[in-house]
């Protein structure tokens, strides 16, 4: 399923990927403390107070940001001083502003001028508040209000330089960063009432998942994500496919969701698994079975645990397998706009679906016919991608249960020695950033009776509709009768970059030409790796394992509603700070 939640979430909070930095944020805040320096002086003609505000930007930004970072960088990790300067450029220019605006109006109305130093006070402190507590997992609301004075501290010595009154400049600039810091509390607090999220706060889910996205640390979020869990049955089909004189092939369908992003819960799974198996001796190969979101597994370290536990029954089948030394042509289905690919091996029938060139979404296993046997095991390629598909209808699902209720009638073709060739990349040069996993891309290439047919998996979140286009063309010219191209639907590509999407599909990052050199030089290397081999089948069922289903677009609306009732509260606190200021001066 196409999933933007990562990156929805991610683009309401822009402040805290940093838009300045290094001497951009030094730059910036020299020339708002020179320009703001000028007019305090210019009104107070007090050299102390002029002064003491300069010294105030750089001391309460600059310095106060590396203090922080090298004190509390190790509990909040999203707390660097990079972040901090970005912050500080934003709240400062609030504060800025208010003085431009107030500077003109203080020949005019003091009070409209004082109104307006209060406003852009309150307003910077509510913004900067906000950042800090929704960054900092660990922080405690004290120790973030604290670290927001710094738009006080120069609102309280911009008041002095025009009111001369150190007792109604200490009152109203105490008022708007209190007018800041409990706005932003309340609207936290309707948050966490109007939309828990099976008993946690949703205020403390974003915490945990910012942690994730900005700086690495997940075991808050799968802590958390442990919680909202449940226990299910998890598996695989396990085929090894022992080859004569060359190290064994283990293709691994699994029903495993690889979600929701990054490093986290099973995002990385199918990657693991491949290490997991490479490590028995296996050549890998991991496809996407029927699932969604609902199995995703809660932590990384269950991922790892799971794929040692599938590596492990590999093995076993390799020494005590009842192997299959013949296996039937592959062949082609095409019905009703779905399309499939069907392999032959170990007295199974491993079907690769595909709607392409329309788009698909993850299969469910609601596509298997009431009667669906299994002999029959579907992959889903997930190959073809459209930003305009979310997830796949009721008419789809019922075309594709028809489509697999008919092909069950066909005859595959007499049973021949089947050779099998492998290749698999790991580009340097291509990454997450690319849409493309740790797992890199495999090939893996069947003969029978002197006929190739290839099999191309990327590990991938789906992939552009022309790539499948590309790679018929390559394997074509390599001799290839037909071809097929899967990902694994990782989402450790996914939440890579904030907003949007957040991630690229295969093909969307990559050029046409590079992902040609590469589809050839693997099928190339695996023709090359040809050897005749015998498989072997065994399903693979894990009981008990803890999985959650994707909390993220949960969270994600949970964010949309707090970002209205925010943006209610961004409008309310200025107000709120004129009318006390007006009230107090």
């Amino acid at each position: 399923m196409v999933s933007s939640a990562a990156g929805n979430i991610a683009e309401r909070y822009r402040l805290i990927k940093g838009f300045y930095g290094g001497a951009a944020s030094l730059e910036a805040l020299l020339v708002m403390a020179s320009i703001s320096t000028v007019i305090i002086y210019l009104y107070s003609a007090d050299v102390f107070i002029s002064a003491a505000f300069f010294a105030a930007v750089l001391a309460s930004t600059l310095l106060l940001n590396r203090v922080v970072a090298a004190f509390l960088g190790r509990k909040s990790p999203n707390y660097t001083s990079r972040r901090l300067d970005s912050l500080s450029v934003v709240e400062t220019g609030v504060v800025f502003a208010g003085i431009l605006l107030s500077a003109p109006l203080r020949w005019v109305n003091l009070a409209a001028a004082v109104a307006v130093l209060a406003a852009s006070a309150a307003s910077s402190v509510f913004l900067s508040y906000s950042v800090r507590r929704a960054i900092g997992f660990r922080i405690t609301p004290l120790l973030a209000a604290l670290l927001s004075t710094p738009p006080m501290l120069l609102n309280l010595l911009t008041l002095q330089a025009f009111l001369a009154n150190w007792s109604k400049a200490i009152q109203i600039s105490l008022t708007s960063f209190l007018v800041g810091v409990v706005s932003l509390e309340i609207v936290r607090h309707l948050i966490d009432l109007s939309k828990p999220i099976q008993g946690i706060r949703p205020f403390r889910l974003l915490q945990a998942f910012l942690a994730s996205l900005l700086s690495g640390h997940s075991r808050e979020l799968e802590e958390l994500m442990m919680r909202l869990g449940n226990e299910d049955r998890v598996g695989c089909e396990l085929f090894v496919l022992r080859r004569v004189g060359k190290p064994s092939v283990a293709l691994v369908v699994s029903d495993i969701h690889p979600g929701p992003f990054r490093a986290v819960g099973s995002s990385m799974f199918p990657a693991i698994l491949q290490n997991k198996l490479a490590e028995k001796g296996f050549q890998p190969i991991v496809l996407k079975g029927l699932s969604s979101h609902e199995k995703n597994l809660a932590n990384i370290e269950l991922s790892e645990k799971v794929a040692e536990t599938i590596a492990e029954e590999a093995k076993r089948l390799e020494k005590n397998g009842a192997y299959f030394t013949e296996a039937s042509g592959l062949w082609r289905t095409n019905f009703d706009g779905v399309s499939s690919l069907t392999v032959n091996i170990a007295d199974k029938e491993m079907v690769i679906l595909t709607l392409h060139p329309q788009p698909m979404e993850d299969l469910p296993p609601e596509v298997l016919p009431p009667h669906h046997t299994s002999k029959k095991i579907v992959v889903d390629s997930h190959n073809s991608f459209s930003d305009n598909l979310k997830n796949l209808d009721n008419t789809t699902i019922e075309k594709i249960r028809t489509f697999l209720t008919n092909s069950s009638e066909q005859s595959p073709s007499p049973l021949s020695k089947i050779r099998i060739g492998y290749a698999r990349a790991v580009p340097s040069d291509i990454g997450p950033s690319d849409g493309v996993g740790a797992g890199g891309i495999s090939c893996i290439l069947f003969e029978v009776n002197g006929v190739k047919t290839s099999l191309v998996v990327a590990d991938a979140n789906n992939a552009m509709p022309w790539v499948r286009n590309v790679l018929q063309q390559v394997a074509s010219e390599n001799g290839c009768v037909d071809t097929e191209l899967c990902t694994t639907d990782t989402h450790m590509v996914n939440a890579v970059s904030l907003g949007g999407r957040g991630y690229h599909p295969l093909g969307e990052a990559i050029p046409p030409e590079k992902l040609a050199t590469l589809f050839d030089e693997l099928h190339k290397r695996a023709a090359e790796d040809l050897a005749d081999a015998a498989a072997a089948h065994k399903t693979v069922t894990l009981e008990n394992v803890k999985v959650f289903s994707d909390f993220l677009d949960v969270v994600s609306q949970a964010v949309s509603f707090g970002v209205r009732v925010y943006r209610v509260a961004a409008l309310a606190v200025p107000l709120l700070s004129i009318m006390l200021a007006t009230l107090l001066l």
